[in-house]
């Protein structure tokens, strides 16, 4: 956060010493990283006497003027400084001179082994008054300087120290006092006072025996010349609620605060379409899966620097999201031509439609097929020719990947035989097996020869026709012996046809 516009709380104060030195630092700027990671946080300045971080994850001491901290989503870290006057306006504020210049509403009672509710007593030792309390040492001296040990009342908002004192106008003043449990149970819950006005939050020390926490807080005197101070216990538990207090202090001072901001970015994971194939000149849309919001620049290796693209080309796209951190991510889609189709259609044919019942139309594999007949047009792949006529059909891979061809069917029906030069045994209801037909035969022998002149088949009627099963797609030679009648003199005579046959699959 740039120093303009941090919260400023340090107003030098006219007096001799150290509070009248400039308490300004400069913080690391707001920072963004692109993933969980360790940061350092640093502030610099001429004087820099009491640091302190406030955060989460600060893995080294939260007072040194550089600091690391694990950052794994969007943190604000605060930190402050402060320069204290060397005089302590609280007499007495640390005990060292026994029981003497504070009041309170707590009495006085130094029994060993007996300490009543709502008293207190000035000494070096806590675990002489009950025998469940700990040996804590002071905050100061370790062991051998004086401490306030009391047991807490069970009456609210009774004052258990106050002192008044002299203060300047217009002057900011930082009000401290350090607090330890001596039995971990219902622990104190302290509220501080200035003229009757409270000044922070209740507060209460971290549940640990004998670890000092400190009560820290800044106070400005306004029109003030003299200030009262006070401390009550908004606990009133009868069991437990019992602490020591030291170092009780209230000083000129010069404060600062700032705070950095360390933005975590989420990662830039996204997904464009995929690879895919197009015929060359047809138009499609490629965007990303996942939206980003306006922070975010679209860059594509086209030049373009939109959300999304119209491709109409063969080659490679990549799409990079980046975020002005530098935080990015990119995918990348390859687009490759699509074959124009291949026409099966055949050759124009005469058929005997009246036996047939229909002529299958298989024209080839295609994305989508349009048929212009000599009654209808439709989008199909197969159709079953049923009149004469041309048929017309285009094969479709794509607006630009087409192939267009074209049959014509005629019908003529006689005594003789008809023999189809193709069939397609896939159980479709169409042209599913191969033989003669006729309308009149009186006998009939088919063979059919495999390419090294093997029978595969064999038929006595013109019923039996050959579904082709077990064998492969291909050419096959054909024979076929049988009588017909001449319908001009009505002999019956012997004929042969031999040919070839396509099977398709």
């Amino acid at each position: 956060m740039n120093l303009r516009v941090a919260l400023l709380l340090c107003i030098l104060i006219q007096l001799p010493g150290k509070s009248q030195e400039n308490c300004f630092f400069k913080t690391k700027d707001d920072t963004t990283i692109c993933f969980p990671a360790e940061v350092k946080l640093w502030v610099s300045g001429s004087n820099l006497d009491e640091v302190k971080w406030f955060g989460n994850n600060i893995n080294t001491d939260d007072t040194l003027n550089q600091i690391k901290a694990i950052v794994n989503k969007t943190t604000t870290f605060y930190v402050t400084n402060r320069i204290t006057d060397t005089t302590n306006l609280i007499l007495n504020g640390d005990f060292e001179l026994g029981d003497q210049d504070f009041t309170g509403e707590y009495w006085a009672s130094c029994l060993n082994g007996s300490m009543p509710q709502g008293s207190y007593c000035v000494n070096n030792k806590s675990n002489i008054y009950w025998p469940s309390w700990q040996a804590c040492s002071d905050h100061t001296e370790t062991g051998i300087g004086n401490m306030y040990i009391t047991d807490g009342a069970i009456v609210p908002d009774e004052q258990i120290w106050c002192q008044t004192v002299k203060v300047e106008q217009e002057t900011d003043y930082s009000l401290s006092a350090w607090i330890t449990p001596i039995l971990n149970l219902n622990n104190a819950q302290l509220q501080f006072t200035i003229n009757n006005q409270r000044i922070g939050e209740v507060f209460e020390a971290k549940p640990i025996e004998c670890e000092w926490n400190e009560f820290f807080q800044i106070w400005n005197s306004r029109l003030n010349t003299s200030a009262e101070i006070c401390i009550t216990n908004q606990n009133t538990a009868s069991n437990g609620n019992d602490f020591a207090m030291d170092d009780i202090s209230f000083k000129q001072v010069c404060y600062k605060e700032d705070s950095v901001k360390v933005t975590v970015i989420e990662p830039v994971n996204f997904s464009i379409n995929k690879d895919t194939t197009i015929c060359p000149g047809d138009a499609f849309i490629v965007k990303a899966d996942t939206t980003y919001d306006t922070d975010f620049s679209y860059t594509w290796n086209t030049s373009e620097s939109t959300s999304n693209i119209e491709v109409s080309d063969i080659g490679e796209y990549i799409l990079t999201i980046e975020h002005p951190s530098g935080c990015s991510g990119s995918d990348t889609l390859l687009v490759e031509a699509i074959d124009n189709p291949t026409s099966l259609l055949g050759n124009d044919t005469t058929v005997c439609l009246s036996i047939m019942k229909g002529l299958p139309l298989i024209p080839g594999e295609a994305k989508w097929t349009v048929w212009d007949t000599p009654s209808t047009q439709e989008i199909t792949n197969n159709i079953l020719a049923k009149e004469i006529g041309w048929y017309n059909v285009t094969l479709f891979n794509g607006s630009n990947c087409f192939i267009s061809d074209r049959i014509e069917i005629k019908d003529f029906c006689s005594t003789e035989l008809f023999l189809p030069n193709s069939f397609t045994p896939n159980d479709d209801g169409y042209n599913d097996t191969f033989g003669a037909q006729s309308v009149e035969t009186y006998s009939y022998k088919l063979n059919i020869f495999n390419r090294n002149g093997k029978i595969i088949f064999e038929s006595n009627k013109l019923s039996d026709r050959w579904d082709g099963k077990g064998t492969h797609q291909g050419i096959y030679v054909y024979k076929i012996d049988y009588k017909i009648i001449n319908r001009d003199t009505g002999v019956l005579y012997d004929q042969q046809k031999v040919g070839t046959v396509t099977l398709l699959r």
